[in-house]
C-alpha cells in the first residue's frame, strides 16, 4: 500500500491536476508522506515543492483506496484528499512538467489516467462542484 496525500482544488468547475516530468498521467498535487511527517505537513511540503505556493488550513475531504497507477500489478494507493486555501498562483516547478484544470470528461480524454482521480472526479461531479 502506497500512502499519499492530495490537494483537491476546484476553480470554475474544473479540478487542478499536475503531471510530473517523465510521466504520462495527471495526478492531484501532493505525494508520499515522509517518516515523522503528518499528512497535513506532507501536503504543505509537496504543494510548495510542486507548485510554489503555500496552503492555509488543510482539511480532510475524503480518503480513497484504489489501484496505484504505474506501480505494478496489485499495487494500491491510499490517498487522503484535502481542501485548503491557496496563497499564491500555482505554477509548475522543477518536478512538474504541466498543470491544468479538468472536468471529469476532459480527464477521461487523456490516454493515461490514475484510477483514484476518477473516483475523486466522480464525487466532485455528484456534489455539484465540477462539471462533467
Amino acid at each position: 500500500m502506497i500512502t499519499v496525500v492530495g490537494l483537491v482544488h476546484v476553480e470554475a468547475g474544473r479540478l487542478l491536476v499536475v503531471r510530473s516530468r517523465n510521466k504520462k498521467a495527471f495526478y492531484l498535487p501532493g505525494g508520499k508522506i515522509e517518516a515523522g511527517e503528518s499528512p497535513q505537513d506532507a501536503l504543505r511540503r509537496e504543494v510548495r515543492e510542486e507548485l510554489g505556493i503555500e496552503l492555509e488550513d488543510p482539511e480532510v475531504l475524503k480518503r480513497y483506496v484504489a489501484p496505484a497507477y504505474g506501480e505494478g500489478e496489485g499495487a494500491m494507493v491510499d490517498m487522503t484528499c484535502f481542501t485548503a486555501r491557496l496563497h499564491g498562483t500555482p505554477q509548475p516547478t522543477s518536478e512538474i512538467a504541466e498543470l491544468t484544470y479538468v472536468t471529469r470528461d476532459e480527464y477521461r480524454e487523456h490516454a493515461e489516467t490514475a484510477p483514484a482521480i476518477h473516483e475523486v472526479l466522480s464525487d466532485l461531479v455528484a456534489g455539484g462542484q465540477i462539471r462533467t
